[in-house]
């Protein structure tokens, strides 16, 4: 399994781990974290980063405001689906 890295702002990654990821011990397992002042470096599997990316899927359509523009949560989750996408 290829180990992939994503590089995350403090703010996303504090929406990761305490609202996406608040209820799974078994993918926060996974992920090796490195901080430096601004930003968080995340290495995890391809698999883990599939899972995150679903998870971020299922939970951005509910983050719409009327004009159907994506609200703070949702623009985040949608850069959820961007960083965690890997060919």
């Amino acid at each position: 399994m290829q180990e992939v890295e994503v590089t995350l702002s403090q703010k996303e990654y504090k929406r990761l781990i305490y609202t996406l990821l608040s209820e799974r011990n078994d993918l926060l397992s996974k992920i090796k974290v490195s901080s430096s002042t601004d930003t968080t470096k995340l290495s995890l599997d391809e698999d883990t980063a599939y899972e995150i990316r679903e998870l971020a899927s299922d939970e951005v359509a509910l983050h719409f405001d009327e004009n159907y523009e994506p609200t703070e949560e949702g623009w985040i989750l949608e850069h959820f689906i961007d960083k965690f996408y890997f060919e």
